[in-house]
């Protein structure tokens, strides 16, 4: 089953999945997927390790998610799905990449697969970035990044069991109501 966390940058988004987390009474594993490679980075890694029981298992994989976890755990805390859509695009060449429609295109599918199977197999609470209500990026890059994050967030959404879109530090749950019919 996936759950889906979504909301902007310091809106409350990782604290809330980890109350989801805490609420299901079972074994958490958080799959971290954020790269420390700089201070600032280090002082959000840092902080997200204080915030998070002692007790929770953690596996720090910025790529290959669905084989860095073991047989057996319960719920799966994924944090976060835009730092390991980033990380892709920098493994495929970052800035200097041409991220043509055709790559793109391959790059959601295999993330969705991915998280797909990982969300098949156990409980997964994915944490990703609301990228719609943002402005939209000056450089090439990093416009690529936000159309292939909201790509990737809309295919999870349809795929997840629950979404929510927290705002202030309030989750507000998202349903399919105002789908279109059929």
């Amino acid at each position: 089953m996936l759950t889906l966390v979504l909301g902007g940058t310091k809106a409350g988004k990782s604290s809330f999945a980890a109350s989801l987390a805490r609420r299901t009474g079972r074994p958490v594993t958080v799959l971290a997927t954020g790269v420390a490679g700089d201070r600032e980075m280090r002082l959000r890694v840092e902080a997200h390790r204080r915030d998070r029981p002692v007790h929770w298992a953690v596996v720090e994989e910025p790529l290959e998610i669905g084989r860095a976890l073991t047989p057996g755990p319960d719920v799966v805390l994924l944090d976060s799905v835009d730092s390991w859509l980033f990380n892709h695009m920098e493994r495929l060449g970052g800035s200097e990449a041409e991220f043509t429609p055709g790559l793109c295109e391959e790059l959601v599918e295999a993330c969705d697969r991915e998280l797909g199977e990982l969300a098949a197999a156990r409980d997964v609470i994915a944490v990703t970035a609301e990228v719609g209500l943002a402005l939209l990026p000056t450089s090439s890059y990093g416009r690529a990044f936000t159309d292939l994050l909201g790509t990737l967030n809309q295919r999870l959404a349809l795929r997840a069991e629950r979404s929510y879109l927290v705002v202030a530090g309030i989750p507000i749950p998202l349903d399919r109501l105002g789908e279109a019919p059929e």
